[in-house]
């Protein structure tokens, strides 16, 4: 009897203290969410916020959703302490080459607490029902862009943003929900160094309870040593902003480090400063790259044991184009004009001063690899033929160099369809004119005698120039426009061609010289 009545007293001891921690009985509304997620992050020590880079990063920095280029998932399991037990399940979209949305959920729950009779029949300790934590998060994080400066760029600046729903269980009683949110920033300060910034769990309170609001920052610096051999060192710092839980409320610093040999063997290890129940962490994986890994983490705590984890990720699906570290932004205002086995590709050009050329790249519509079309670089508009098929619906995408080789994502795709047109080409353009005006220099014509036309061109050189270059993006449809920021005193001239339904352009009108005048 003195035994089972120990044994009953003892689970007790365990059992609702450990409902309060995972459901926040007079602590924190949501501690479960202090146990990290991923036996990669747990295994380099918690040292994750600036690493994050699948479906775990959800959890450790929604910026970080943004780094991963295919749809990927993970799941986790974690066996706690007192017989209660972790799961997790996150999942990634890529949206575009700069966006990415992600799912995930949390849960953490206590079995049911069978009672303890003694031999004659007397209770020793009640029943307990189930208690549970279940969060369920959604994540959005964007690709802002580079950030550049005289000396230096900062790569793929990221911002990411979480919003989860809590819901709690405690012994059977629903509690009130919590609504909660975080922030993070991610950004690559060189190839090699991240650095990221995050607020977690802004969140809501009930009574005396509060979400475990936390502030960290974060660096990581990769290696790569060789082709077959690396080296990633991680490091964060973390203040916890948790007034019911002194223990929480330290400065901490988290340590991490993983090796990898051949992208398919890691090992790792971790260590925690500032914490009084855990400290060395060690973990290991073993992953097939562009299809996923398994992960194992090892977690000693100084009196309660250790805790074992595992997850698994995998990845599905083409990937899309994340932005270049340093490479400039892609060109804008894409525009293509076919005509018969021939495209016409225009854009408008960038503002970074260390542009060295375009590049062009096309594929028919449906199939997934692109080609480049040109052999070298190209400045401005060009057309191609011979490689294109009539009546073959393709799509096309440019992109853009700088000085230091790096090119950028591509632009947004637009669709072209080659065919052999047997409309006549549009009559020329025979009388052209300008005047002056307070905004700059008019431009009029005449249309020609032609049904067929539906627009017009409008070309202009300066002064000493050789070639003509088009003013205008999209076909104009008066007759005439007004041409604004032109240089004093400079010596301009004006061609019109008519463009008929079928895209067809007509010959260059006879030219008309004009000048802006102090």
């Amino acid at each position: 009897m003195r035994r089972k009545l120990l044994t009953a007293f003892t689970a007790a001891l365990i059992i609702i203290p450990a409902a309060a921690f995972a459901l926040g009985g007079g602590t924190s509304n949501a501690d479960f969410l202090k146990i990290g997620v991923g036996a990669r992050s747990s295994g380099m020590g918690e040292a994750f916020a600036a690493v994050a880079d699948d479906a775990n990063a959800a959890f450790w920095n929604p910026a970080g959703i943004a780094q991963a280029d295919k749809w990927s998932f993970t799941l986790m399991h974690l066996m706690w302490f007192a017989g209660s037990n972790y799961e997790f399940l996150g999942g990634i979209a890529p949206i575009d080459s700069a966006t990415a949305a992600g799912l995930s959920v949390n849960y953490f729950w206590i079995p049911p607490f069978n009672s303890t009779k003694d031999s004659f029949g007397a209770i020793l300790a009640q029943d307990a029902e189930m208690s549970y934590d279940l969060a369920i998060t959604g994540t959005f994080a964007k690709i802002l862009g580079n950030l550049y400066t005289k000396d230096f760029t900062i790569g793929n600046v990221t911002l990411g943003a979480n919003v989860t729903y809590i819901q709690r269980q405690l012994l059977g009683e629903s509690l009130p929900g919590i609504v909660a949110a975080d922030l993070g920033l991610l950004a690559n300060i060189t190839d090699s160094l991240k650095m990221a910034f995050v607020l977690s769990d802004i969140g809501t309170s009930t009574g005396k309870d509060q979400t475990p609001f936390n502030v960290r920052l974060g660096t990581a610096l990769d290696l790569p040593f060789s082709k077959e051999f690396g080296l990633l060192i991680s490091a964060d710092a973390a203040k916890p902003i948790d007034i019911t839980n002194p223990e929480y409320a330290k400065f901490f610093v988290n340590l991490g480090l993983e090796m990898r040999i051949a992208d398919m063997v890691y090992l790792r290890g971790g260590y925690k400063l500032g914490r009084t129940d855990e400290s060395f962490t060690a973990g290991a994986g073993f992953g097939i790259k562009d299809i996923g890994n398994i992960d194992y983490a090892f977690i000693p705590h100084s009196e309660l044991g250790a805790t074992h984890r595992i997850s698994l990720s995998f990845m599905l699906g083409n990937p899309v184009e994340r932005p270049v570290i340093g490479g400039p932004r892609p060109p804008q205002k894409v525009t293509a004009m076919a005509g018969d086995k021939m495209v016409s590709i225009g854009w408008d050009p960038n503002q970074e001063s260390n542009i060295t050329g375009y590049n062009i790249y096309y594929r028919k519509k449906g199939t997934y690899k692109f080609e480049m079309l040109n052999k070298k670089p190209v400045m401005e508009e060009a057309k191609f033929k011979a490689v294109l098929e009539n009546d073959t619906d393709y799509e096309f995408a440019v992109t853009a160099m700088n000085n230091r080789g790096l090119e950028s994502v591509m632009s947004q795709t637009v669709v072209a369809t080659p065919k052999k047109y047997t409309a006549i080409k549009p009559a020329k353009m025979e009388s052209v004119f300008t005047k002056q005006a307070d905004s700059g220099i008019v431009v009029m014509w005449n249309a020609p005698d032609d049904e067929a036309v539906t627009g017009f061109n409008l070309y202009y050189k300066k002064s000493g120039d050789e070639k003509y270059k088009k003013l205008n993006r999209q076909i104009i449809k008066e007759t005439k426009a007004t041409l604004a920021g032109l240089q004093v005193n400079t010596e301009y001239t004006f061609v019109v061609t008519a463009v008929s339904k079928d895209g067809i352009e007509g010959d260059f009108s006879d030219p008309v010289t004009a000048k802006v005048e102090e």
